[in-house]
């Protein structure tokens, strides 16, 4: 009985464990939009195995508080995607660098901050269609906090930025 038990256990488990491992993707590159209440960028993917891909992204970020300042910024990862039974359903997490450039335009004077730091991301794509994908991405950063310092803009300091996003995506 104790054995019978223990070899239901184990094909149990395999069973699960291979529904766990995702099918092999259908494309090998994806390109979209990306976007958020402040926020508007393109998004590109190439997808090197199963489970690891290349994503870059060019983002743009409007700050409506100060007229004439805004940050752009290019994002490379290699991300990870999680194994899912759901094949319609694709988890994914990123770790890579972020290049940004916050213009700034105060008293008269305006300057550019330049910026090469560490960032990540997490979130999930729904794929709705073969070629069609969707998702809310979450990109992470240890970005700077800024000051005006002789009638200049400065990095001042660290802090934890969070910035999500929703994405769209045509699967080539």
């Amino acid at each position: 009985m104790k054995h019978l038990l223990l070899l239901l256990t184990a094909t149990f488990s395999l069973s699960y464990a291979q529904a766990q491992t995702p099918t092999t993707p259908t494309y090998r590159v994806a390109v979209g939009v990306l976007g958020s209440y402040r926020t508007v960028g393109v998004l590109g993917e190439v997808r090197l195995t199963p489970h690891f891909g290349l994503k870059l992204a060019g983002v743009r970020n409007y700050d409506s508080t100060v007229p004439d300042e805004y940050s752009t910024a290019g994002i490379g990862q290699l991300a990870y995607y999680l194994p899912c039974r759901l094949t319609w359903l694709e988890p994914v997490v990123g770790l890579g660098g972020i290049y940004t450039r916050y213009h700034w335009k105060q008293y008269g004077q305006s300057g550019t901050v330049r910026d090469l730091n560490v960032g990540g991301s997490f979130g999930a794509n729904v794929v709705f269609h073969p070629r069609l994908r969707t998702g809310v991405q979450v990109f992470v950063a240890n970005g700077f906090r800024s000051a005006y310092s002789d009638n200049a803009m400065r990095i001042s300091g660290r802090r934890l930025l969070a910035l999500p996003a929703l994405t769209l995506e045509v699967l080539l």
